[in-house]
């Protein structure tokens, strides 16, 4: 079934963050910690999101009716220039058949060795994990249906690759998460007043707030990319909050930030909102160590200011750009302030 997808291929624009430099291979008996970092990968086809080992290749994302699927790659433990574990992520209309019908199209020629329910955030699948005859190849499949829509991992290789990336893939089953706003985990002080939308895996790491005037809240992301000392790069999101004179506008709020912010910003991109009473921009900041990128939202409303903030390493700026989109939607669904927890 899934491989008539092949015959209509088209590129989309998918996330997948790749550093420089040769695939670390593994003995079987090596330490499962020095395997490669995991980096989270994002689709902006499919709008789910995964970890997956930094290093491996990813192939062009295959589209046909409203279903997508994109295939990512790693290098067998035992022969490192063959590839030894594929990890196909997939997303589309549910099937009328149903996700058991659809899990043995996956099976073919595998033997099944067991089948569990997996939550899916707060959607309940369906795991099930195969072998050959022989005992040369695994795989696992997960599977859940989500209002309609079919969503899914399935790991299929050698069975000694996937016995040593086996803590690598418990964590991509455990954190394959959906990244459509409704999905969104939030965060709310304890009055109802403040509600931020942002991705489960996004964690909040900061917060400050002085009663009846300010608040402050940071997350960060999970890792993005690997950098060429081997460090892990993330990115920020920041809320602030503050009270602000009854005549104060977007505008002229926008105007005193732009002053405040000085000559080491550099304005690339404006463009108001007014259907919401917004205005987003995009600033390149340049320090001695790398560039980065600043998506800013600037909000009035109700005596209140409302700076959203995102920050990201220039390449991890643009690869995830349409994930801060999406997050950027969000903050419009919900209204109200409120400056305690």
């Amino acid at each position: 079934m899934f491989r008539s997808y092949v015959a209509s291929r088209f590129v989309i624009n998918v996330v997948f963050f790749l550093v420089a430099g040769l695939f670390l291979c593994l003995p079987i008996g090596c330490n499962i910690k020095k395997l490669p970092p995991l980096i989270t990968v994002y689709s902006p086809a499919l709008k789910v999101s995964f970890p997956l080992p930094q290093g491996w290749t990813a192939d062009e994302v295959l589209s046909q009716a409203g279903f997508y699927m994109q295939t990512f790659t790693g290098a067998s433990v035992d022969v490192p220039s063959r590839p030894g574990i594929r990890v196909q992520v997939l997303g589309g209309p549910m099937p009328d058949n149903g996700l058991q019908s659809t899990a043995e199209r996956f099976q073919r020629d595998l033997l099944l060795v067991g089948e569990e329910s997996h939550d899916l955030g707060d959607q309940v699948g369906r795991l099930w994990r195969y072998v050959s005859e022989d005992g040369e190849e695994s795989s696992q499949l997960l599977l859940a249906d989500v209002h309609g829509m079919l969503y899914g991992l399935f790991v299929r290789g050698e069975s000694r690759t996937l016995e040593a990336y086996q803590k690598a893939l418990s964590r991509m089953f455990g954190d394959f998460s959906l990244e459509q706003s409704n999905f969104f985990e939030v965060y709310e002080a304890v009055s109802a007043g403040v509600v931020i939308r942002h991705p489960r895996s996004w964690k909040r790491i900061h917060f400050a707030a002085q009663s009846g005037q300010s608040l402050f809240v940071g997350f960060r992301s999970t890792p993005l990319a690997v950098d060429n000392e081997g460090a892990t790069i993330h990115a920020t999101f920041e809320v602030t909050v503050n009270k602000v004179s009854p005549e104060t506008t977007v505008e002229s709020f926008y105007v005193s930030r732009m002053e405040q912010l000085g000559d080491s910003y550099r304005l690339l991109r404006h463009e108001a909102l007014p259907k919401v009473g917004a205005i987003s921009t995009l600033y390149h900041l340049e320090t001695q160590l790398t560039d980065y990128l600043e998506r800013t939202i600037y909000v009035v409303n109700d005596g209140k200011s409302f700076i959203y903030k995102f920050n990201a390493r220039n390449r991890v700026y643009h690869a995830i750009e349409p994930w801060i989109d999406d997050i950027v939607l969000s903050l419009f669904e919900t209204s109200g302030v409120s400056f305690r927890e």
